[in-house]
């Protein structure tokens, strides 16, 4: 009879749909840009907007997935799951595993910028040697922070945050 717990694992990441597009805008721009060369400022500046597209075209397609929870298949009574969950996190710096011990906070925030609401999930993840209670109340200084947005997750930042807490962290909500 075999034991072993399946591995599940949720990920998140800009959908492949969005980077396409960009990449096809930055091409259709870097052709603008040739078909508009006896103008040097609309070669310029199209040339300019189609790099720039492409570029974050390649980005979102490197990196894949920027989040992802894996926790052990087995489920409890709560409809949670057992087991010790991680999360791994893509960067330009590299993919970055993380135990839940090694999670400080995890948070869900909205703010007002330029006359609309913007959400933002934050996590703050204990450095290196930190070690993983800190004395005292208030923040810590021996964390990193990392901030996700819809766009990088490519989903609702409260379904992000729910699946989190299923997987077993705790998940400040903090929208209004």
């Amino acid at each position: 009879m075999d034991n072993s717990a399946h591995l599940s694992t949720r990920a998140w990441s800009t959908p492949r749909s969005a980077a396409t597009v960009m990449a096809v805008g930055g091409v259709i721009l870097l052709i603008g840009a040739v078909l508009t060369a006896s103008d040097p400022v609309g070669l310029l500046l199209m040339g300019l907007a189609g790099l720039l597209l492409l570029g974050f075209s390649a980005y979102a397609f490197v990196m894949r997935p920027r989040l992802a929870v894996s926790f052990d298949d087995t489920t409890t009574g709560e409809g949670t799951f057992g087991g010790q969950p991680t999360l791994t996190m893509r960067t330009l710096g590299g993919t970055h595993t993380y135990p839940a011990d090694r999670i400080d906070r995890i948070r869900v925030l909205d703010f007002r910028r330029i006359g609309r609401r913007t959400g933002q999930l934050e996590i703050d993840v204990l450095t290196e040697g930190a070690p993983t209670h800190a004395d005292g109340d208030g923040p810590r200084e021996d964390t990193r922070l990392l901030v996700f947005s819809r766009w990088d997750l490519g989903a609702d930042l409260g379904e992000v945050a729910e699946d989190l807490r299923r997987a077993g962290f705790t998940v400040e909500d903090r929208r209004r």
